[in-house]
Parts: C-alpha cells; sequence; structure tokens
C-alpha cells in the first residue's frame, strides 16, 4: 500500500467531516468554538477589528445541555442485562468492569459511545484482543489477556467498504482507521495491519499485522438516528448548532453596537484647509469645514435602536432550540412567561420520549453486537439478552397528585377506586421505590379497602 492509498479518505466522509468537527465544537463551546471560524467578518471590516471581536466573544451553549439531557434521560433507569453464560465467567468479569482497558465499565463506556454518538450522528467500536499467545485461560485470566473496546468518532474513521454476501445482504469489507499522527490501522474480514507514513513523507511502513478467524471486521456501529447512508448518522445538533452559532454571530454583533454606540463621535473643524484625510470610524473624529453655517464642535450621537431587534432575533432563536429539541416543556418550566397547554406539552414530552425510545432501540442492537463480538474472539457465543428502558415518561408530581385529589372530590362510591388512586400517589411521589416495598404498600392498601 502506497502513501496516496493509506491516505485516501470515503466520499461520505469528504461530505462530512467539516459538519462532524462543527457538531463537535458546538457541542464543547468554550476556547474550542472561538478559535473555529464561525464568527463571519464583516464586509470592509478591518483585520484588526475582526480579530479584537473575536477575542471579546463569547458563547451562549445550547448545544451541550441538550445532548447530556438527552443521555441522562436514557440512561436515568438502568438497562436489564442477561449475560447467560457468560455471567459467571471470570475474563468476561473483568471486560464488564474495565471494558476499554482504561477503567471504563461497560455501561459508562455506552453511555460515553451514545454521548459522541448524540453529537455525531454515529460513532464506531472497535471489539479488539491483544495479541499475546497465552496456553491456557488461567494464564489469560492472570494476565488479563481478554477483548477490549475501542471507541472510533467519525472523522479518524478515514475510509470503509462493502461487499455482497452470497445471500445478497451488505457486509462490511474494510475500514481504515487514523489511530494517531502518522499511524493507519486497516482492517479487514481476515486480519488487520498498522502502518506508519509521515504527514510530509511518502514512505510507507507496515509497522505490525496480524489475522483472526471472526471471518467479520470486529467493528459496531452506533447510530443516534440512521439516515440513507450505511455509515452517516443524524445528529441531535444537526439543525440546532446552525442556529446556536447565529446566536453567537448576534450576541457579537450587539457587543459592537454597545460598544461603538456608548460614546458619541466627535466632530471638529479641520484643522487647516487641505490636511491629510483621516480614518472615519466610531472610535475616530469625524472633521467638517469650518466655513459651514454652525461650524463649531459637537458630538455625533449615534442610533442603537437595532439592539431591541437582536434581542427579540436571539429570544426566537432559543426558542426554535427548544422546539426542535423537544425541550419546550422544559423551557415553559424555567419560564414562567411562556404559557403552555397542557395538551400541547403532552405532545411535546410524547415526541420526546420517542426519540428516546428510537436511540434506546439503537443502544440495545450495538451492545448485542459487542457482546457477540467479544464471545466470538473467546470461541464462545453469546446467549444473553440486554434490554433498554422504552418508558421514559417523567411525571409532575404536582400535577398527579392534583388529579388524584380532584377525584377523590368527586365522591365515586367505590372503596376499589379509592385504593387505586392511593397507589398513584405512592407511585408518583416514591418512583424509585424497589418492587419488594411497593407490593408490601399495595398489600396494605387493599387491605384497608376490603370490599364487603
Amino acid at each position: 500500500m502506497n502513501s496516496e492509498e493509506l491516505r485516501k479518505t470515503h466520499p461520505e466522509y469528504d461530505k462530512w467531516v467539516g459538519e462532524w468537527m462543527f457538531y463537535m465544537h458546538s457541542y464543547l463551546g468554550g476556547k474550542v468554538y472561538k478559535d473555529g471560524d464561525y464568527l463571519l467578518q464583516h464586509p470592509f471590516e478591518s483585520a484588526a477589528n475582526y480579530a479584537r471581536r473575536k477575542e471579546t466573544s463569547y458563547y451562549y451553549n445550547y448545544c451541550g445541555p441538550i445532548v447530556d439531557l438527552f443521555v441522562s434521560h436514557l440512561y436515568r433507569k438502568p438497562a436489564k442485562r442477561d449475560f447467560g453464560s457468560l455471567t459467571d465467567d471470570m475474563l468476561f468479569g473483568a471486560f464488564y468492569w474495565d471494558a476499554d482497558f482504561e477503567g471504563s465499565s461497560l455501561v459508562q463506556f455506552m453511555r460515553d459511545a451514545q454521548r459522541f454518538a448524540s453529537i455525531y450522528g454515529r460513532v464506531s467500536i472497535i471489539v479488539d484482543k491483544p495479541g499475546v499467545e497465552v496456553s491456557t485461560r488461567a494464564e489469560a485470566i492472570e494476565k488479563d489477556i481478554r477483548p477490549y473496546l475501542t471507541l472510533v468518532t467519525p472523522e479518524n474513521l478515514l475510509d470503509w467498504s462493502y461487499t455482497r454476501a452470497g445471500t445478497g445482504r451488505p457486509v462490511l469489507d474494510m475500514v481504515k482507521i487514523r489511530e494517531e499522527d502518522g499511524l493507519y490501522r486497516v482492517w479487514t474480514r481476515q486480519n488487520w495491519k498498522l502502518y506508519r507514513c509521515g504527514a510530509e513523507s511518502t514512505k510507507v511502513e507496515l509497522v505490525d499485522f496480524g489475522e483472526h478467524a471472526l471471518g467479520t471486521v470486529p467493528m459496531v456501529n452506533l447510530f443516534n438516528k440512521r439516515s440513507v447512508s450505511k455509515m452517516v448518522g443524524t445528529s441531535d445538533l444537526q439543525d440546532l448548532a446552525d442556529i446556536n452559532k447565529n446566536i453567537y454571530y448576534l450576541c457579537s454583533d450587539a457587543k459592537e453596537i454597545i460598544e461603538n454606540t456608548a460614546f458619541p463621535m466627535l466632530a471638529v473643524p479641520y484643522a487647516r484647509p487641505g490636511s491629510e484625510e483621516m480614518e472615519l470610524g466610531p472610535r475616530n473624529i469625524l472633521q467638517f469645514d469650518p466655513t459651514e453655517a454652525g461650524g463649531k464642535p459637537y458630538w455625533l450621537e449615534p442610533p442603537h435602536s437595532s439592539l431591541s431587534e437582536i434581542r427579540e432575533w436571539v429570544k426566537q432563536d432559543i426558542a426554535e432550540i427548544h422546539r426542535i429539541a423537544k425541550m419546550g416543556g422544559v423551557r415553559s418550566v424555567e419560564d414562567f412567561r411562556i404559557q403552555s397547554s397542557g395538551v400541547a406539552l403532552d405532545l411535546e414530552y410524547q415526541q420526546l420520549y420517542a426519540t428516546l425510545s428510537e436511540k434506546a432501540d439503537n443502544l440495545e442492537v450495538a451492545e448485542m453486537q459487542i457482546l457477540d463480538l467479544w464471545a466470538q474472539w473467546e470461541g464462545l457465543s453469546f446467549d444473553g439478552v440486554v434490554d433498554y428502558p422504552d418508558d421514559f415518561s417523567i411525571r409532575d408530581i404536582e400535577r398527579e397528585l392534583t388529579n388524584v385529589l380532584k377525584a377523590q372530590s368527586a365522591s365515586v362510591g367505590s372503596q376499589i377506586f379509592s385504593g387505586e388512586l392511593e397507589k398513584r400517589v405512592v407511585t408518583a411521589v416514591l418512583p424509585k421505590l424497589n418492587e419488594k416495598t411497593k407490593a408490601a404498600i399495595f398489600e396494605e392498601i387493599g387491605k384497608g379497602r376490603k370490599v364487603e
């Protein structure tokens, strides 16, 4: 393989890599965002003023909290995991508590992977195994030689190819990963090869290689939401990042207007006829002909009415971010001035729950594939089950209790009805109550409401 082939990237990579980095910068914010070219330079604006404006700019980060909130909701309830025959396997136990050889448990690793998937739209996970030879399983346990996980973000997965299996099903045939500057690892269904090629060099060196008997590329794609492309997902920030960038741009304009209108421009007569011209601007002195009527120095007050328009635009952008992210209900709670009907809030919550449910399904599929590959590396088969929660409803306790009290005041002549209302109160007030204690409470309610 020559340097040109090694550095070759997939057309879909070339199309999306700029967007992927924009999404990540929008999530991180801070200096990473300010150092990007996201603040437009005004026509005829001097380079010095643009540099100063960029240095004093600030970024209201709405993208990061929304991604984190999605992930928090996904992991609010633990997934149900039954590892089957792997449950008592000591090597698997070590893997469960340190899935990436960096101290992250399997649950922590998948949570971080989902965060990056929300940002990029899709991340890839390599299931690899050290090439250290061991003679017995006891030696493997002693030396902790076992499969482990590596997260690959889209900007580092440079190229890939699919082929058709005998059944007509598309099968991943090759992936090329940039591990660090100058190092590239190529996986196929039979082997892997590690190459080194410096940034300014055309010399390619084969550093290491190995074979495997998996018959498949040991990589799993975790999608945030699938798209029409096999290797491109839909990011949660696909539309939000552009709106957040506009807020960044508007805030810079507003700050510039405030600075430029804080002090009026001084207008003075020419020092003498024919004097050299001076650069005009809000930080300079405007000169006029002293022979004009009323030719005496004065202050020229610039208008700043556009500030109110910018403020309204920013507020509208913030509202759109919450609407697109299906966080309108959260916003209405934070801002008491926003009035939303119960039906509108319920509809928006249902849209949010549907989004979370799709994410949970994708997590479930990816984790099952990971565990299947892990077992294959060990010459085993995975016979367990991973089930992520499908119910992401977040009950409003105050509204729940209000509904119960209204129902009780209806004076329905049924002890069973009253007992069921009391159970709803228990569920609303103590949502994390363990099932055993909840069953005992429900039994007490039932005994106190015996039908004669």
